[in-house]
């Protein structure tokens, strides 16, 4: 390796030994292992905050499509007794519109009634008169 020294800036090399060459390349080897471990871990963090972040999104979406069915579910039931409620006052409605039928049947016959009891009591009058 060569050495830069600080005080003459002269770049000198250092004299190896005999296998430092294979140790220094070794450590060398090791550092560019561990900076790959340490990326490797990052990227572990990063993808395990990801999938903490998706699970979190997949729960909120559960809980929306729960809150949805819940109120699809309510929105079904009022929806039947609307229904419900509107066949009821149909069927009023057609008892009250036959009561006024009925109603209407029954002054005309009173009407019919009251104009014969009228011509009658005329002719009764004539008669008394006629006496």
């Amino acid at each position: 390796k060569s050495i830069i020294f600080a005080s003459s800036g002269i770049n000198a090399e250092w004299p190896l030994r005999p296998g430092m060459k294979d140790r220094d390349d070794a450590i060398d080897k090791g550092d560019e292992l561990e900076k790959e471990l340490n990326e490797m871990k990052e990227e572990l963090l990063k993808a395990e905050f990801e999938k903490k972040e998706l699970e979190r999104r997949l729960k909120l979406t559960e809980d929306e499509l729960d809150a949805q069915n819940t109120l699809r579910s309510e929105l079904k039931k009022k929806t039947i007794s609307l229904q419900v409620e509107d066949e009821r006052i149909k069927e009023d409605m057609k008892g009250q519109v036959q009561a006024i039928l009925e109603m209407e049947q029954l002054v005309s016959l009173i009407d019919q009634r009251y104009e014969e009891l009228e011509v009658d009591y005329n002719e009764t009058m004539e008669d008394l008169n006629a006496l």
